[in-house]
């Protein structure tokens, strides 16, 4: 779990850097990877427990459900990758 939490942390700051998905996911993530990293300590993850398991329901719910409705922009994608090729 505690993994899940370093990855959580990495991904949620890889979204807010970019303009693919927006914010408020990013943060969703890394409060749930912050929930994730209370695994270190075995007192703190029996009262937190409950809520852990929200947030990383939460988490990739909101997460799936973006991308399944939104999706990607696929215009923003191609302005961004354009500098990137020439």
């Amino acid at each position: 779990m505690v993994f899940d939490g370093f990855y959580c942390l990495l991904t949620g700051y890889l979204i807010f850097r970019s303009t693919f998905l927006p914010r408020i996911l990013s943060a969703l993530i890394a409060v749930a990877g912050l929930g994730w990293l209370t695994y270190l300590s075995p007192p703190l993850v029996n009262y937190l427990s409950r809520y852990n398991l929200a947030l990383g329901i939460l988490r990739k719910e909101s997460v799936m459900l973006w991308l399944l409705v939104t999706g990607v922009s696929e215009q923003r994608w191609k302005e961004q990758a354009s500098p990137a090729v020439e």
